[in-house]
């Protein structure tokens, strides 16, 4: 557990999940697991402080927030986006579980893959605009913590994959570890918060789980996808409940 959280750690999960510059880093991908929920910290940062300047210049919400959602498409270099794509078109399609694989691991991107895509960026530029600025780092936060909670609790489905090192650093105490600064953004953002994390991660597990009845198992993949669709919802759900709840 000490080389999980030593700071190369963290440079191997920033090169892993972004495109920001870091320094050269020789360690596997199991000891940036840890670390994930911290970079989503940094994207979440990120994301705040372009919002904040956007509204000094006083750019219109829907500029706002289709700009918002292309920066984080670029920050992470569509990852997860590609996750997202390669989920969709193997699990919305009849196949074996087997076959289900390959295409995964098809370079092209079918129309599943496309719709889904579309439609998750289209449900977050609507729910981003206006977001206050703790509910723009929760979201990337829990999507990144997602991925732990995933890796944690659901079996692997192939034997190599850039998974795999997740799956095998995924340990309880590697949960409790990366849930840290998710707690800690959830307190910031109080109930709605809280409530909108909750249903982020239950939605993540439910899904999770009926992915499991048409794979042997998760993959990077599906990691991806999950990460994509607890960002969404993070967002769905304060939109929908911050005029209603007070914090």
């Amino acid at each position: 557990m000490q080389s999980r959280l030593h700071g190369s750690g963290l440079i191997a999960a920033v090169q892993f999940l972004t495109r920001l510059p870091t320094p050269n880093v020789d360690v596997g991908l199991e000891s940036a697991l840890v670390w994930m929920p911290l970079v989503g910290l940094v994207l979440g940062g990120i994301l705040a402080v372009v919002d904040l300047l956007l509204r000094w210049l006083q750019v219109g919400s829907l500029l706002t927030s289709v700009l918002l959602v292309v920066l984080l498409l670029a920050l992470t270099g569509g990852l997860h986006a590609d996750g997202l794509m390669d989920t969709c078109d193997a699990v919305f399609g009849h196949a074996t579980p087997e076959r289900r694989l390959e295409i995964m691991r098809d370079p092209h991107t079918g129309a599943f893959g496309v719709i889904g895509l579309v439609s998750v960026v289209l449900l977050k530029v609507a729910a981003v605009g206006g977001q206050p600025f703790g509910f723009l780092v929760l979201a990337p936060v829990i999507g990144r913590w997602v991925i732990v909670l995933a890796a944690s609790v659901f079996p692997y489905g192939r034997t190599t994959g850039l998974g795999a090192p997740l799956k095998s650093a995924a340990t309880p105490r590697t949960l409790a570890l990366a849930s840290v600064v998710p707690l800690v953004v959830v307190v910031v953002t109080g109930a709605t918060g809280a409530l909108a994390a909750a249903v982020a991660a239950l939605s993540a597990l439910a899904i999770g789980r009926w992915l499991t009845t048409l794979l042997p198992g998760l993959t990077g993949d599906c990691y991806g996808a999950l990460c994509e669709l607890s960002e969404t919802m993070v967002w769905l759900c304060s939109a929908i409940l911050l005029p209603h709840v007070t914090l």
